[in-house]
């Protein structure tokens, strides 16, 4: 039996570098994280110009290449104060609308004015602190010019409604405060001159509720989603307000 001799002086080991290595193996980890991410973030987001003023001044439809953009979180929760979009009524002349939330089911809505001649919105007898909204103000007239516009709507909202009592979509109790049923959402605009919102259609359904915004682009970064996406094909929805967020 022969005997095999392996001849080992020309062979060249070469110690492995696990440095190389490790980032190599970091890379592809990294790489993979954002997929996912990217991935969970288009689930989840839809993303929207805002055209309207109804939500002007937390919103700012500047042009079609200028405005706000808005990232809807489609399995959010909401609650007060949070900015939701809710599909249209029949009445309303758009496909969406973007409010703030006002009331949920079991509230009690009231607008009135108070003793200091201004007008507010009252939310189970307790006068609401709304320093986002629009403050318009004319010469001659005490309070807001928006809210007492959204007084008035109310107003004729109630007379309405009042007087058909086989609209049991929406309620008033006997002191005229407005009561949100189960699978309602009452909404307001925060430019209250300018909204068509529950103060004028009543309460939205909620099953109407397309996502609350969680994310908003202002309208400084905006143009350069809009030229990529309109102008190269290129859409970055879901990436871009990740580093402009402002809530």
């Amino acid at each position: 039996m022969k005997k095999c001799e392996v001849e080992t002086d020309n062979l060249i080991y070469k110690k492995p570098n696990y440095f190389l290595s490790f980032l190599g193996q970091a890379f592809i980890a990294l790489c993979a994280i954002i997929a996912v991410f990217i991935i969970g973030f288009e689930i989840m987001y839809d993303s929207a110009p805002v055209y309207g003023v109804s939500m002007q001044p937390t919103l700012n439809p500047l042009g079609s290449t200028k405005s706000d953009l808005v990232y809807i979180n489609t399995f959010g929760k909401y609650t007060y104060g949070d900015i939701i979009v809710v599909k249209k009524s029949a009445s309303i002349d758009s496909d969406h609308i973007i409010k703030r939330v006002i009331g949920l089911a079991g509230d009690t809505i009231d607008i009135r004015q108070d003793t200091d001649g201004e007008v507010y919105v009252f939310r189970n007898g307790e006068k609401l602190v709304e320093d986002y909204i629009y403050d318009i103000k004319t010469s001659g007239e005490p309070g807001n010019l928006g809210m007492r516009t959204t007084l008035d709507n109310f107003i004729n909202l109630r007379v309405e409604y009042r007087n058909n009592s086989d609209q049991n979509d929406i309620v008033f109790d006997k002191n005229g405060r407005l009561v949100i049923q189960k699978g309602q959402v009452f909404v307001l605009g925060d430019n209250r001159g300018r909204s068509i919102d529950s103060s004028i259609e009543g309460p939205f359904k909620t099953s109407d509720v397309v996502g609350v915004v969680d994310f908003v682009v202002p309208y400084g970064t905006a143009p350069f989603y809009y030229f990529l996406k309109y102008y190269t094909g290129i859409d970055l929805s879901g990436i871009i307000n990740v580093f402009d967020k402002i809530f």
